[in-house]
């Protein structure tokens, strides 16, 4: 058996061993109490700096690392062109838009609606910088649609 590769959790054992070095500890009953206390706020701040705020992304996060894993075993890390930036895909961000804007307006935006036009405005995009800030949008609208299904079993 390996012992397995624990190098991602030195930042958090470099803030529990500052904590253990610069938290004085009183000897006798309850001493320890204010080191397990000073320790508890410390590891709270690091992993409230390391997880996400937004209730229920951790959880998909690990879903999707475990998919990357997946992808990653069966074809090995991919390299293609972004194959965006074409006139069409501009017309068809607009058109997405323009559906959304009415379904939207008339009370029907489904999230299939918000979807397409991130994914198209994605689609149009040819800068480098303005295509990873689409996908980010399109990856937010996705954990959004995860985070309503959830709830909505969460409810049954």
């Amino acid at each position: 058996m390996t012992d397995p590769d624990l190098s991602e959790l030195a930042p958090l054992a470099n803030v529990i061993a500052e904590t253990l070095r610069t938290t004085p500890v009183r000897h006798g009953p309850g001493g320890a109490a204010d080191l397990i206390c000073q320790l508890t706020i410390n590891t709270a701040a690091y992993m409230g700096s390391e997880l996400p705020a937004t209730p229920g992304l951790a959880g998909h996060m690990a879903e999707v690392d475990a998919e990357r894993q997946r992808q990653l075993a069966k074809f090995g890390d991919q390299r293609h062109p972004d194959g965006t930036g074409l006139p069409i895909y501009r017309h068809s961000a607009n058109r997405y838009r323009d559906h959304a804007d009415r379904a939207a307006a008339s009370g029907v935006l489904a999230w299939r609606d918000v979807l397409l036009e991130e994914v198209h405005e994605a689609l149009a995009e040819s800068d480098p910088a303005a295509l990873r800030a689409e996908l980010v949008q399109c990856a937010a609208v996705i954990h959004a649609w995860i985070h309503d299904l959830d709830g909505r079993e969460a409810q049954r």
